[in-house]
C-alpha cells in the first residue's frame, strides 16, 4: 500500500494541504551526460532530489526499525516500483538529435537515499543507440508531461556535467518561457486534477549541447 500511495501521489493525488495550482511536487535535478570512447552520448545519469514536504509524505511509515531514518530496503522498493511506473512516461525524459526524439532503454544503475532529510533517486537512462553530439544537434528536456511535478536543474555550479565529452563541447541551459495560456491552464487545476499530457513541456528547462563540427 505504501508503494501505491507513493506513486499515486506523484501522478494523481496531492498531499493534504490547500494547493490550487500545479505543480505540487518540486524536484532538483543534476544530470551527467554519458559519453562512450568515440565521443558519442549514450545515456543520462540523473539524480532527482525531492522537496522536504513531499519527502516527508512519501517516506511516512518506512522507518520500521525505529532508528529515525527510513529503512534502505523500503527506499529501494519504492525506487523499483516508481521507476517501473515511470517507464510508461519515458522516465519524464526527452532526448533529441537534430530535433528527432531518440528512444530510451529501461533504466539501469538505480539507487536511492536520504540527503538532509530529502529523498534522492539516482539512475541512468540509456539511449537505444549512441548519439552524435557534433554541432548543436543534441538536446534534452526532463519534465512531467502533466506538470504535477516540477523538474528543474539544481541551483549549483554544475547542474549539468559533461566530463568525458569531446574536446570543445559546452552546454546551454535554456529556461522555460511558457505561453500565458499554459500558465493559466496550470493555475486552474486543483489538487485532484492532472494537467493535460503535454502541459509540462511548456515549463521544461532544455539543455543544448554545443560541440565542434566534424
Amino acid at each position: 500500500m505504501r508503494l501505491m500511495i507513493f506513486i499515486c501521489c506523484i501522478f494523481l493525488l496531492a498531499p493534504q494541504r490547500a494547493v490550487l495550482a500545479h505543480p505540487h511536487v518540486w524536484t532538483d535535478m543534476t544530470i551527467k551526460i554519458l559519453f562512450d570512447d568515440n565521443g558519442r552520448a549514450y545515456g543520462l545519469h540523473q539524480t532527482w532530489l525531492f522537496d522536504d514536504y513531499y519527502t516527508a509524505y512519501a517516506v511516512e511509515g518506512t522507518d520500521r526499525d525505529g532508528n529515525g531514518t527510513p529503512d534502505q530496503e523500503e527506499l529501494d522498493e519504492i525506487m523499483k516500483v516508481n521507476m517501473g511506473h515511470l517507464k510508461e512516461y519515458g522516465y519524464f525524459t526527452e532526448v533529441a538529435v537534430k530535433n528527432k526524439v531518440i528512444k530510451l532503454k529501461p533504466v539501469t544503475n538505480m539507487s536511492t537515499k536520504m540527503v538532509d532529510k530529502r529523498l534522492e533517486m539516482s539512475f541512468v537512462t540509456p539511449f537505444e543507440e549512441p548519439a552524435s553530439v557534433t554541432g548543436n544537434d543534441f538536446s534534452y528536456a526532463i519534465f512531467d508531461p502533466t506538470y504535477y511535478v516540477e523538474m528543474l536543474h539544481a541551483e549549483t555550479d554544475t547542474p549539468v556535467i559533461i566530463s568525458g565529452a569531446p574536446e570543445g563541447c559546452t552546454y546551454k541551459l535554456i529556461p522555460p518561457n511558457p505561453d500565458p495560456s499554459a500558465v493559466a491552464q496550470a493555475a486552474m487545476l486543483d489538487a485532484s486534477e492532472r494537467g493535460a499530457t503535454g502541459l509540462g513541456s511548456f515549463f521544461a528547462e532544455r539543455v543544448n549541447l554545443i560541440c565542434p563540427e566534424e
